[in-house]
Formats: structure tokens, sequence, C-alpha cells
């Protein structure tokens, strides 16, 4: 089909024709590279309605990409083909093989600024406790109690800790300053919920950007938690002017005040 771009006349139908396999290609290429994406982070959870609206977007993007190639080849041919009508210009290839290395050229330095996407965990092994990020990353995740960081997940009921994230980096900024949510969740082992809290950060969700290099969740235990029992918390920070999401998971035991 490019052999006949270059060497046949004008065509609306072999336009069509090569419209159709370059969006083949388009689409067979953001399907590998979503493929290879879940390959690599596989460990990562995620949500099938997420996923989903993922997809689509990326068989969007392959199906605009395939119709700018198209109507740039499109126009190109149009082009030397109303040269040579209008201007008695001898038969060549110019135009067409100026299209093609414009495209090359085009999708070389798209490569080069192509970033792998911010996606992973963190995981600190003393505690258990984990980060799974997307598009805002910690470089360090930790357990603190008065002050100190913790190497276990013994809290005695009625202590607070908190679910500290260090070295923040993705944050989207906006005039100086950023905006961060931060959800909550306590449950026991049965699955129940014993608290839940929507946005901790509600009201006072906007920092200085120089300010949010650590991100960090302050908990309470107490009634209706009891002794020797284990808890699963979890807390979501994301990031309000833009997509990036951090959540901690880890498992805690209340214990009696020693």
């Amino acid at each position: 089909m490019i052999k006949q771009f270059f060497t046949g006349q004008f065509n609306t139908t072999m336009h069509l024709r090569l419209f159709k396999q370059i969006l083949k290609c388009c689409l067979t290429v953001s399907v590998l590279i979503y493929a290879t994406v879940r390959i690599i982070f596989f460990d990562i959870p995620f949500e099938w309605i997420e996923e989903t609206i993922t997809i689509c977007k990326m068989l969007f993007v392959g199906t605009a990409f395939a119709a700018g190639i198209s109507t740039m080849l499109f126009v190109a041919d149009a082009a030397q083909y109303t040269a040579k009508k209008w201007q008695g210009l001898q038969p060549g290839f110019a135009v067409k093989k100026l299209a093609i290395a414009m495209l090359l050229l085009i999708i070389v330095i798209s490569a080069c600024n192509a970033q792998p996407p911010l996606a992973g965990t963190v995981k600190d092994n003393t505690t258990g406790l984990t980060a799974t990020y997307k598009a805002l990353k910690p470089g360090k995740v930790s357990l603190v109690m008065n002050d100190e960081i913790l190497n276990h997940t013994d809290i005695p009921l009625g202590e607070t800790f908190m679910l500290v994230n260090n070295g923040i980096k993705g944050l989207t900024v906006k005039d100086g300053k950023v905006s961060v949510g931060c959800a909550l969740t306590i449950k026991d082992k049965t699955g129940k919920a014993m608290l839940q809290s929507s946005d901790l950060f509600k009201g006072s969700d906007i920092l200085d950007k120089d300010s949010a290099d650590y991100l960090r969740c302050v908990v309470y235990t107490g009634t209706p938690m009891k002794w020797e029992e284990k808890y699963d918390v979890t807390v979501v920070f994301w990031d309000k002017y833009g997509t990036g999401k951090i959540e901690n998971k880890v498992t805690i035991r209340c214990i009696d005040i020693p």
C-alpha cells in the first residue's frame, strides 16, 4: 500500500484503504503497549472500570494518531497532484517523500520525549506497610508513633500513629500550590468497617508546593477496637489537581498499654 502511495496517482479509494491499514497498526500497537505495562506492573491492583477507561483512552489515541498520519499523507498526495496539474511540473515524489520524512521525525521525537508510566509499589519490610502508587510516587514509607519510626505493628489501644510517605514526586502544581485528598478506612478481620472517612484533608487540602514533599495520615485507635485484635488500615492520598494516587495498606495489632 505504501508502494502504491509513492507510485500511484491521486486516489481517494487508495487513501481510504491506507487509513484502514494504518488504523489497524496503531490500534495493535496501543493494545501491545497496554499489555506490556500491565505485565511489567503486574503487582499493582486494578479496578475493571478504571482499566476499561484506560483501554478506551489508548484506543482513542491510536485512532487519532492513525487519522493524523492518514490526513498528512492525503494532503501531501493532493499537494503533489495539484502542483503537477496546474504548474506542469514533471512527475516526482519529493512532496510524498518529504511527508514520510516528517512523519518519521515526529515519531522519533515522540518516542524520545515519552516517559515510562510512574507506577509501582514501595514497601517497608519491617512493618509490611505498602504504598501502591500511580503518577504520584513516594520515596519511602513508614509507621511513626511518638516521633519514632516503628519496626513493628503493635499499637497500644488509645494511642495514635501516623502513616508517612516521604519524598513525594508527581504532584500537579498550580500557581505554586498543590492540593491533596486523604481517605481513611479501618476494617476488622471480618471486613467490617470500624472507621471510614472520605477526605480527612477537606478544608485544608491546599498546600505550598515546597512543603508537600511528604504526606502523612494520623490514625487514632480506640473504641470500638479491642485488645489483641488485628485491623486492616487503608489510607488513600490523591492529587486533586491531577490523576496521581497513593494507596497505603498495613495491618496493625491493638495491644494493652504496656
